[in-house]
């Protein structure tokens, strides 16, 4: 109770999910609520499809498994690979989508630390197949540019299952104008950044104000024209 509250969930929410991933999934619906600037849906998905193909890998990689292996989940695994093997159409790098990888993989640690101090009353995931930062930059640089990349794993049922699961779990704990709220934010943000940077850029070409420039103290390398 101590560690669920903590992260706003109650128990109830997450007994569709797999217990080695209630912790992961617990973190994500925290760190979607408390992120700064506010998730975009493109960088949940990414992340949750992240979570998936590390499924599908432990179940056709992993002989001790307890999950049997389908004749579909290993189509849709070489199929993965194929997809994996292909060019990136962009090769751009997004600094915020690298911001909110980066506060997801902090919510994870803090939960995983509370996890433990509390004896593990949540099953801990396997770190190695939960989060691939190359992985989840390209899923969610794709999803961007191709929105039918989220049917990656539709040749599994059961994956295609677990992915629905997950996302429909964490859209549960938001309104249903989350991601537009999100997006009319950024945009009067943007607006509002562009504001500043034209008042900013005019208040500096006033000479009245150049006596600001003495607190700067390496004004006397500049060069007067």
């Amino acid at each position: 109770m101590l560690l669920l509250e903590t992260l706003g969930l109650k128990m109830s929410l997450l007994e569709s999910i797999p217990s080695h991933l209630q912790l992961p999934v617990a973190v994500t619906c925290y760190w979607i609520h408390c992120a700064e600037p506010k998730v975009k849906l493109h960088q949940l998905k990414a992340l949750l499809l992240m979570i998936v193909s590390g499924e599908l890998h432990r179940i056709t990689e992993d002989p001790d498994s307890t999950v049997l292996c389908a004749e579909d989940d290993s189509i849709a695994y070489n199929e993965f690979l194929k997809w994996k093997e292909k060019k990136l159409q962009s090769n751009n790098f997004d600094l915020e989508a690298a911001h909110s990888f980066c506060q997801w993989q902090c919510c994870l640690q803090m939960g995983l630390y509370l996890n433990q101090l509390l004896c593990t009353p949540l099953s801990e995931p396997d770190l190695s197949r939960l989060y691939t930062g190359t992985l989840v930059h390209r899923l969610y640089q794709e999803l961007k540019s191709t929105p039918s990349v989220e049917n990656l794993f539709s040749l599994s049922p059961r994956m295609t299952q677990l992915y629905q699961v997950l996302l429909n779990t964490v859209e549960s704990t938001l309104s249903p104008d989350f991601f537009q709220k999100t997006s009319k934010t950024r945009s009067r943000s943007c607006k509002k950044k562009t504001s500043n940077k034209k008042n900013t850029a005019i208040r500096c070409a006033v000479p009245e104000t150049q006596h600001l420039c003495t607190v700067n103290r390496f004004a006397s390398l500049g060069v007067d024209d």
